[in-house]
């Protein structure tokens, strides 16, 4: 039977069968201490040669063999190891762990090694043979060159985040000099004025010091009968769900208000509003209106104390109610008065849409604008005006913005319409897909968010070209809105909330199931 590959040396039918080709053998020598006090370990390996005199025979025979059936590596190692660590040992002890490891000195401890183990090997009858391999590592060296590279790190950091902080308080300072010297230049117009290299910085920084000026503001949320009030820290949010009161059906939209001067919560739902106290979640005033119908108001706003509340609905149009009447609306212009469906192009084919109203806003003391389909509208609530737009595709959003309302369609065409003049104007064409849009507190002014189909939701400014993005693996957001803090969207399929920092958009800091909690998808969020 032959020998196996770890194998020197075997007893078979009597005799002593020796390996005929040399044997590689390992020795892991550890505990040498280097002349600066450091750990030394050295990794040598040869190869070794049963002598086939008589006489090396014998030796090898009674010294390395014994009583045992086999002679292998690792036996062989054992036996030379105590005479080889003793020899390395020694020599660790003339240099430094630098100068060890440096590579120079390795001839120098191979031949310590090696007449150590030649000694060895003459009195047990084997022969060592090249090549002779050595690596020498020292663990307490590299743990206190790897301390010192981190604390030169930190050191260089600490530095540069100095620099860092001066140069961001240059141009902080910048940018007030430059708006104090032109008030009547929009910030984003101002941020023009700064280096384009910088303005990224510029308008991070303005962002986060808006943030901590202004304080967390609270999200709010509408998923089936529950308003939630989401709660988000650094890195988690805490959603509470608070049921409101059935009667008036499923809840559909959440839009805050100021009314006499206190914040409220104007929550649409199937049949009806709700105006709710976001400092007391039970005083619920119902505002209902006598409609048979599986939708819901997907907006309710306060047009002051002589107009009351308006709010859209699918079928049920723009309903108005006087603050003191809740049982019925004051006022309705139902779908029927300017068109239940349109004829739209799509992809080159034409097909029937529902074209209720949506996107509702207060355009003056005198006028509501609304989107009903691809067509953008202005009524009194008496009669209806038909605004000629700058594109056939759907209205996404219409978002109020310093002075203006902002109208953004599905094909990426942004528009302005002034409140005075009440004229509209194209801003941009993008050319990706828009399926919805919001607006980003800034500076007394606004940012706008614009959710695509396909990509991150971009933040751009209207008298600027800056772009910024919020990064997530979602796509299609069905909602988008933003405070001085914080921006927050719904998930395509209405079941998660993505939240970001409004400062810093590379990741979000939260994700929500939300409809894990209230067993209903997502209807609509806001901050308020």
């Amino acid at each position: 039977m032959s020998l196996r590959n770890n194998e020197l040396a075997r007893r078979q039918d009597g005799r002593v069968e020796l390996r005929a080709q040399p044997l590689r053998v390992r020795w892991m020598l550890d505990g040498l201490v280097t002349s600066d006090g450091h750990e030394l370990r050295a990794d040598f390996t040869c190869s070794a040669r049963a002598l086939p005199e008589p006489s090396e025979r014998r030796m090898l025979e009674e010294v390395l063999l014994g009583s045992r059936y086999s002679l292998n590596d690792d036996d062989l190692a054992r036996h030379f190891e105590p005479a080889l660590t003793a020899a390395a040992g020694k020599a660790a002890e003339k240099h430094s762990a630098a100068d060890w490891t440096a590579g120079d000195l390795k001839g120098e401890m191979v031949e310590v090694i090696r007449s150590a183990a030649q000694s060895v090997a003459f009195a047990c009858g084997v022969e060592l043979l090249a090549p002779f391999d050595l690596e020498l590592q020292s663990p307490s060296f590299q743990q206190e060159r790897l301390r010192k590279m981190q604390h030169s790190l930190v050191e260089q950091s600490a530095a540069e985040r100095m620099q860092h902080v001066q140069r961001a308080t240059e141009l902080l300072k910048q940018f007030h000099s430059l708006r104090q010297a032109a008030p009547e230049l929009a910030p984003g117009q101002v941020l023009q004025q700064i280096s384009p290299a910088d303005r990224g910085q510029v308008l991070q920084m303005l962002l986060l010091a808006a943030a901590k000026e202004n304080g967390l503001e609270r999200l709010w949320a509408v998923a089936g009968p529950y308003l939630v009030d989401v709660n988000v820290h650094e890195g988690s949010a805490d959603p509470q769900l608070h049921p409101l009161p059935p009667d008036l059906g499923p809840l559909r939209s959440v839009q805050p208000a100021s009314i006499d001067g206190r914040p409220k919560l104007l929550i649409g739902a199937r049949s009806g509003f709700m105006i709710v106290d976001p400092a007391n979640l039970s005083d619920v005033q119902p505002y209902a209106d006598q409609i048979d119908s599986q939708l819901g108001f997907n907006r309710v706003l306060y047009w002051g104390a002589g107009r009351g509340y308006i709010a859209s609905h699918g079928q049920a149009g723009i309903v108005r109610w006087d603050p003191s009447q809740r049982d019925q609306a004051a006022a309705a212009l139902r779908p029927d008065r300017f068109g239940s469906a349109e004829l739209m192009q799509s992809g080159g084919s034409a097909s029937a849409q529902t074209a209720g109203p949506r996107n509702l806003q207060v355009l003056d003391d005198s006028a509501l604008v609304f989107s009903a389909g691809n067509r953008l509208l202005l009524t009194d609530l008496q009669k209806v005006e038909t605004i000629q737009t700058a594109s056939v595709a759907p209205v996404s959003a219409i978002v109020p913005s310093n002075g203006q309302l902002v109208v953004v369609h599905e094909d990426g065409t942004i528009c302005s319409l002034k409140r005075g003049t009440r004229k509209l104007t194209c801003l941009t064409r993008r050319g990706a897909r828009v399926c919805s849009a919001g607006s980003l507190p800034w500076l007394g002014s606004s940012r706008l968010l614009l959710a695509g189909e396909n990509g991150a939701v971009d933040c751009m400014g209207l008298d600027d070209p800056l772009l910024t993005q919020y990064q997530s693996p979602h796509r299609g957001l069905r909602s988008i809105s933003g405070c001085g803090e914080f921006v927050a969207g719904i998930s395509s399929d209405r079941q998660r909330l993505i939240v970001w920092p409004a400062w810093e958009g590379r990741q979000p800091i939260a994700e929500i199931y939300l409809t894990g909690l209230t067993r209903h998808r997502i209807a609509d969020i806001d901050f308020g």
